[in-house]
């Protein structure tokens, strides 16, 4: 994204900083800071400044948080701090965007890349501003790390104080000429922190307040935090660029994988491509591409890793694409959901409501069987349910356990990255509609239906797509599969979270049309002897499949087929083929 202009490359280590202040040991830890104001109209590279680790807080929302890819996470999420036992105080915090220095990657999660953006984040504390602020952690041993804090204020002048939890060095605690220390919006400044421990499994705690107040809005500002060692390697950075996630190709298919590779402080020396876990193939050059064909129809999932010179190793996040054949039908339409809808007028085959009056709430129109399968929950985030005045409101007449409904605006929701649902109705030669009334808060979706015979190109969306509000939408999917016994699968789940903490993926309800799919009781007649054949016959019902099988016993072990029937609505007659003269049972099983 680019936010504003582009602004010139600050790097932290280029600082002219003011004196540090340096504290004697009182172990074999480490612990010394340094502060710089940080010049206005620059912007921090958190790629190059972050080679172990980066984050960046507040982009879109007061929950956003953006962080260095393909590394294991060290630099924790911020608390807030402040006087929590006050009845009669305030607390809480905020996004800004009129910072007087910007912030850009080229290596973040959920947010790839950023230019110069000028946002954080800011804690307000009413009435008595001192004492609140931001705090964080980041792990600490006897391995020395450099970490910076990007840190402002706004009427006010700030305090920063570092400190091991083994206590093997002194804390460090800025001092008054060395911080932000701001009449009202002004410049920021870096903290460069040196530290390492005595012992290994530690903490080093950061904790960033207001130390005096200069107005009735008084508070500190945290917008990013860095962290690097003497000698580091900045890991490179890969990502599979084609084919994009969710495409779809016709069978036999022939997709060209390509990645994009980088590396921030030497160069990529190979780029492998995966399908799972097994190793396509290599490329030593960019652009980094394999030729991956003839393809049959089928789900996959592949990706890259690469390598720096260095001999430091990242591997991409997975693209999934699906190869389709032939033989079926499926057309998509998306609109938003509207203001009422009547489950049992929609689904006059089937419907299902999710989350009437606690998570575990499921409604269904009362059947002999279920057509619409329960969601499966995708990821490890529990399930919440909500009733939102602005969703879509469902009523019904026909439905158990809860016989009727009056316009609930009910649903659930789980958050998190990959994190969703994932749903299935049935699939035949028989035309059908499926819709599914679903939304989203402070998120990036991913929608996809397939048919689990891949007879028809698939359909993938992420038309639900927000920063900080919620939106509601139904998916209409009309179908038939090349055959019976199919399924039409859903997934729907987070692509990116742009709320941390609220951002969600959430479902309410699905309706389905089509013909009747309950099996007609099969009546055998007319059975006859035909020289060393036996035969009969038997109505079938369309979109069926017959499995035609007898046993030379009962009870029945084991039932042996002698031929398989695709029912057509007619009646039909098979012939079994050299049966000896004995007892012989049959029977027709319907699939």
């Amino acid at each position: 994204m680019v936010v504003g202009k582009r602004f010139k490359e600050f790097l932290a280590l280029g600082l002219a900083l003011l004196p540090s202040a340096v504290f004697a040991a009182q172990g074999s830890g480490t612990l010394s800071g340094s502060f710089a104001l940080i010049p206005q109209g620059s912007s921090v590279n958190l790629t190059t400044s972050g080679k172990l680790d980066w984050v960046h807080w507040g982009l879109y929302t007061p929950n956003t948080l953006n962080r260095k890819a393909q590394v294991t996470p060290m630099i924790s999420d911020f608390s807030v701090q402040g006087d929590w036992s006050c009845p009669t105080c305030f607390i809480d915090y905020y996004q800004y965007g009129d910072n007087w220095n910007g912030y850009s990657w080229y290596d973040g999660l959920p947010v790839q890349s950023a230019e110069g953006t000028t946002t954080g984040v800011w804690v307000y504390n009413y009435p008595n501003a001192v004492g609140s602020g931001f705090s964080f952690t980041v792990p600490a041993d006897p391995t020395p790390r450099t970490l910076y804090v990007y840190v402002g204020a706004f009427q006010a002048q700030g305090q920063l104080r570092a400190s091991l939890s083994d206590g093997s060095a002194n804390a460090f605690t800025s001092a008054n000429t060395a911080t932000v220390n701001n009449a009202g919006n002004g410049p920021c400044g870096v903290f460069t922190l040196n530290y390492s421990s005595a012992n290994s499994g530690q903490l080093l705690t950061v904790t960033w307040k207001v130390n005096m107040s200069k107005g009735s809005t008084a508070n500190v500002t945290l917008q990013a935090a860095a962290l690097t060692a003497p000698g580091a390697d900045n890991p490179p950075f890969v990502l599979v660029t084609n084919p994009v996630n969710n495409a779809s190709f016709p069978e036999p298919a022939t997709v060209t994988l390509v990645a994009n590779a980088q590396d921030f402080d030497g160069a990529i020396t190979n780029v492998s491509f995966y399908s799972g876990t097994n190793k396509l193939g290599q490329s030593t050059t960019p652009p980094f591409n394999f030729t991956y064909s003839n393809l049959p129809r089928g789900i996959y999932n592949v990706s890259a890793s690469a390598t720096d010179d260095a001999g430091l190793t990242s591997q991409s996040q997975p693209a999934q694409f699906i190869v389709y054949g032939s033989g079926g039908t499926q057309s998509n339409t998306l609109d938003a959901s509207a203001p009422s809808i009547d489950l049992t007028v929609e689904g006059t085959a089937d419907w299902a409501h999710w989350g009437l009056y606690s998570e575990t709430d499921f409604d269904a129109k009362d059947l002999p069987a279920r057509q619409i399968s329960y969601a499966t929950i995708l990821g490890d985030n529990s399930v919440q349910q909500f009733d939102d005045s602005n969703a879509a409101a469902f009523s019904w007449s026909d439905g158990a356990p809860d016989i009727s409904a009056n316009w609930t605006t009910t649903g659930i929701s789980v958050g998190g990255v990959t994190n969703g649902f994932q749903l299935t109705a049935p699939a035949s030669r028989t035309p059908r509609q499926l819709k599914i009334y679903l939304g989203g808060y402070g998120v990036q979706s991913d929608f996809l239906a397939y048919l689990s015979d891949f007879s028809a190109n698939p359909y993938s969306n992420g038309c639900v797509s927000n920063m900080s509000s919620g939106g509601y939408m139904t998916y209409t999917i009309n179908y038939a599969a090349a055959s019976a016994g199919q399924q039409l699968i859903v997934v729907y789940k987070a692509s990116s979270v742009f709320d941390i903490a609220y951002g969600n993926v959430s479902l309410q309800a699905a309706t389905l049309q089509g013909d009747e799919l309950f099996p007609i009781p099969v009546s055998i007649f007319n059975p006859r002897r035909i020289g060393e054949n036996f035969a009969f016959s038997f109505s079938t019902q369309s979109n069926h499949n017959y499995a035609v099988q007898y046993s030379d016993s009962l009870p029945a072990t084991n039932w042996a087929t002698f031929t398989n029937i695709f029912g057509t609505g007619d009646t039909l007659s098979v012939t079994n083929l050299n049966v000896p003269v004995a007892r012989r049972y049959y029977r027709v099983q319907t699939q």
